[in-house]
């Protein structure tokens, strides 16, 4: 008897072309009593789960597409005896890339047939908002609104194009983060990166040590780097060796507090605008994930 199984499909998630998932699709079918849903809003997404009695859920899309099912999930209380299997179809698949997952869509198919169900972390916001991979202050805030319109005509390369214009013309901002109750950080910054995968935009391995199955969050802040030192910044981050600069801190515990002037948080690449004080926090074992 096969096991029954909802996948969600969005159709604004990026290169997830009709044809991909009906591959998926067929490699389900062989292992699971597949029920297929498209959801485009988190509404329609609510009413799809809330009719929805089995207890695995495949959701075919990038990082944004899997904050969204998480945070309805933790909304409708769902999140921790729901199995979600993961279809990297996005623009940005860094989630699944820092799991290890197949990045080739019938390959991730056939982890979310056989696969099993693996404890994984979230990080939880004090306003009550789950992030999946990571969530970043300053200049990659702004660096992800700009690479919105760029997504349709570059795909994966409009995150560090939006990036490089980004970083030529952004000025720190003035925050204090605190880790476990330890103040790390007080005057300009960049970037505050609070992660629980290891890349960020595009997989950029901006924290290599990151494991969402740890217990641990990592912080990462990139300090208030001159313009004309940028583009070295930009060489280290795509190389994985930012924690080598000195004007880099790199920290590893539970809680972080960003606090300071009102700015923009990325959050799997969902933007939460002018936010003074922000809290993260990492669940362990908070869900569970499909993995080979």
């Amino acid at each position: 008897m096969t096991h029954p199984a909802l996948l969600l499909t969005n159709s604004d998630a990026g290169t997830a072309t009709e044809e991909r998932i009906t591959a998926v699709e067929a490699v389900l079918r062989d292992a699971r009593d597949v029920t297929r849903r498209t959801c485009d809003d988190p509404t329609d997404l609510h009413d799809v789960l809330r009719r929805f009695d089995g207890d695995t859920v495949i959701v075919c899309g990038g990082d944004g597409s899997l904050h969204t099912l998480v945070n309805v999930l933790h909304d409708l209380d769902r999140l921790t005896d729901t199995t979600v299997g993961i279809v990297p179809l996005g623009t940005a698949n860094d989630f699944a890339a820092g799991l290890g997952l197949p990045d080739d869509p019938v390959e991730a198919a056939k982890v979310c047939a056989s696969g099993h169900a693996t404890p994984t972390d979230a990080l939880v916001t004090d306003d009550g908002e789950v992030v999946v991979n990571a969530a970043h202050a300053g200049i990659g805030a702004v660096a992800s609104e700009r690479a919105r319109p760029l997504k349709p005509l570059t795909g994966a390369l409009a995150y560090p194009l939006a990036a490089l214009l980004t970083g030529a013309t952004t000025a720190g901002q003035l925050v204090t983060v605190e880790i476990d109750d330890d103040v790390v950080h007080e005057g300009p910054a960049l970037l505050t990166l609070v992660a629980n995968g290891p890349s960020l935009g595009g997989q950029a391995l901006l924290c290599p040590t990151a494991d969402p199955r740890d217990g641990l969050l990592d912080l990462l802040v990139i300090g208030d780097v001159a313009i004309a030192a940028r583009a070295a910044l930009a060489r280290d981050v795509q190389r994985g060796e930012l924690t080598a600069r000195d004007d880099v801190v790199g920290h590893r515990g539970h809680i972080v507090r960003i606090r300071g002037e009102a700015i923009d948080h990325s959050r799997d690449g969902e933007l939460r605008h002018d936010i003074a004080d922000a809290t993260y926090r990492v669940r362990p074992g908070a869900w569970r994930v499909l993995h080979p």
